[in-house]
């Protein structure tokens, strides 16, 4: 038995082992094997064994002591769980002999969560189900779960869009509040129009995919000497939707709706944005209309707006005005002709000027999913941008352009601003600037002026060297991000930029109407905070990864009986693993990964290049790939190189 001398020199040693540990903090990285990472404050990252990683979540932030390993690496053991924020997930319940669990389908999160027999519920095995995190495995020495929801059989039909809502919590039903009163409002439309001025003489017309249901503007122009005046009407929500009602709090909470494949998840109730609010044809309905005067060479000269009433004269599709513009006059109404060929006329003006004096996005195609009735796909169709699909794009950017620099004079409004460059990557970009453009390598990179003869630059350079600059420069851009304070959108080369065309899809338009209302009223402008802006950030970005996942569920499942078939696309992503193809026929995206063994290769993280003995592989090269293998279960699809068809030199 140890005397007490013994025991407090085993507990000074114990002290000053500790005291001699380096301590720090970070957030637990989960990996696709049973390890993990800590990826710590100061930007380092320390590998986490198999034990201490089935303590703790991905995600949770944890106080680690590290251990410097062969050649620097850091080692990290477990000290303390400081914070954790996984308290909900969805996966299938799994069964082996006695033990019941779920098998979580959390990015990082290999193992098994337990199911206590109390905690299953209804739940069967092989279900998808959602549960809660009753047990943290640090605090309680084994995590636990329970089941919250049963989304579902694997073989339902749909389960990919039931599962991938509940993974991503979209809210999919509205409260009764906001039911009882969405029903209210259709009753109340026909007074609000009645005290507007009528603007219906105006000649407007919705220009639409055809299976468009919630059309929130209308078009129509009227010729000038000195150019056109072009007139937009937007669907007014904001005339019976008051701020904090519950209709409001449930549009704030959704941020947008959400278009799945085959599904749309509504911002607002369907009776709403498909009909009450709706620009149909032929019926009277409240509108915010902008004025905007575009001169010959396409600038714009002056902007005015007044709420009003309208009522849309024909709704048109894509295709149909896609076919009169090509020369088919049969396709729209004959007292239609004029007008859709001044608009025609304007939109060309228009986008010529943009790409004189800002930034013109990179014109890519959509591509259709068509479901069975599984829900799963049939087919896959490309739809090529029309002449249609362009003008309505460009009546658009020049209302949320003139409302951009009439919100950020107001000095209130919910902005769309892209700041350009990562801060992280401002090393690297200088780097390979001194390279390339030394002349920009040290000027500021997040100013307009800069920023947008930079690319120019770079965008009047055919030489392959110049696009791939381009090309790698473009992948080390930051998001766009939502703001209440005026600032530039970089990725289109404006100084001010705040949509306002679509209030019954997004949260954001919205809000730009109330504060467009306030100033015509001269009243306290809506005020718009920078926690505003994240939560609303937060929740488009949720719906924009709920459709990514869903996507890539159905193109593995679309492409399980397509192994070995072969396809043309073109490099998206370049790493030192691989490279990254999106198909040209269907949009999907797979990875080849190189083998160094095999096929030794040279990754030049610089330029983002591949170089494999006289072959190189850089960004938006073009090449063949041959399905190679599809996992549905881990949502991969591996591609095989065939040849490069365009091979930089």
């Amino acid at each position: 038995m140890l005397n007490a001398d013994a025991l407090k020199q085993l507990s000074q040693l114990k002290t000053d082992i500790r005291s001699t540990k380096e301590f720090a903090e970070g957030r637990v990285r989960g990996a696709n094997g049973k390890f993990g990472f800590v990826v710590l404050d100061d930007g380092r990252e320390a590998f986490l064994p198999p034990a201490e990683m089935d303590r703790v979540f991905p995600g949770d932030r944890v106080k680690v002591s590290l251990t410097e390993e062969d050649k620097g690496k850091l080692s990290a053991e477990l000290d303390s769980l400081i914070a954790s924020d996984l308290d909900y997930l969805v996966g299938q319940y799994v069964q082996r002999g006695q033990g019941h669990f779920i098998q979580p389908n959390e990015h990082g999160l290999s193992r098994w969560i337990f199911l206590p027999p109390k905690a299953r519920g209804k739940a069967q095995p092989g279900e998808f189900i959602a549960c809660s995190i009753t047990r943290h495995p640090f605090k309680d020495g084994k995590s636990q779960a329970k089941v919250e929801k049963i989304i579902g059989k694997p073989d339902m039909a749909g389960i990919e869009h039931a599962f991938v809502v509940a993974q991503h919590r979209l809210p999919n039903e509205f409260s009764p509040a906001a039911l009882a009163q969405a029903e209210e409002i259709p009753a109340q439309l026909a007074a609000v129009c009645a005290n507007r001025k009528d603007l219906s003489d105006l000649g407007f017309v919705t220009i639409d995919a055809e299976s468009t249901r919630d059309m929130d503007d209308a078009i129509a122009v009227t010729k000038r000497e000195s150019g056109w005046e072009l007139h937009i009407a937007i669907a007014d929500p904001s005339s019976l939707i008051e701020p904090e009602s519950p209709l409001d709090k449930e549009a704030r909470a959704r941020a947008n709706s959400v278009y799945l494949a085959g599904e749309t998840i509504p911002m607002l109730p369907a009776n709403l944005c498909e009909n009450s609010f709706s620009l149909l044809a032929g019926e009277q309905r409240p509108a915010l209309v902008l004025h905007i005067a575009v001169g010959e060479d396409g600038a714009l000269n002056g902007f005015d707006y007044e709420f009003a009433a309208i009522r849309s004269q024909h709704k048109f599709s894509y295709a149909q005005v896609a076919r009169f513009i090509d020369g088919d006059a049969s396709a729209v109404p004959t007292e239609q002709h004029t007008a859709l060929g001044e608009l025609n006329a304007l939109s060309k003006v228009r986008a010529q000027y943009r790409a004189g004096h800002s930034l013109v996005m990179e014109d890519r195609p959509d591509y259709d999913l068509i479901l069975n009735a599984q829900r799963k796909i049939e087919r896959i169709e490309k739809q090529e941008r029309s002449s249609a699909q362009r003008m309505v794009e460009e009546a658009m950017l020049a209302a949320n352009i003139c409302a951009g620099e009439k919100l950020a004079a107001l000095g209130g409004g919910c902005f769309s601003v892209h700041l350009g460059f990562r801060d992280e990557r401002m090393a690297e970009i200088r780097a390979l600037l001194k390279e390339a453009m030394p002349e920009f390598a040290e000027q500021d990179l997040h100013q307009l002026d800069v920023y947008l003869n930079l690319v120019k630059t770079l965008e009047s350079q055919s030489d392959d060297e110049s696009k791939n600059v381009l090309a790698v420069l473009k992948r080390m851009l930051r998001p766009g991000e939502l703001s209440g304070n005026a600032a530039a959108h970089l990725g289109l080369g404006l100084a001010h930029y705040a949509t306002v065309t679509s209030p019954i899809r997004k949260f954001n338009d919205l809000h730009n109407h109330r504060v467009l209302r306030a100033a015509a009223d001269q009243a306290t402008l809506p005020a718009f905070n920078s926690e505003d802006g994240e939560s609303l950030q937060q929740s488009v970005t949720t719906g924009r990864q709920a459709d990514r996942a869903l996507q890539q569920w159905l193109y593995c499942q679309f492409l399980e009986s397509k192994t070995g078939e072969v396809f043309t696309g073109k490099i998206t992503l370049v790493n030192g693993a691989g490279i990254g193809v999106r198909l040209d026929d269907n949009g999907i995206n797979g990875f080849v990964r190189f083998n160094s063994k095999k096929n030794p290769f040279e990754f030049d993280g610089k330029r983002l290049r591949i170089t494999r003995g006289e072959e190189r592989f850089q960004l938006d090269q073009e090449v063949q790939v041959k399905i190679a293998a599809v996992d549905t279960e881990k949502r991969r699809i591996a591609f095989e190189l065939v040849t490069e068809t365009a091979t930089a030199k």
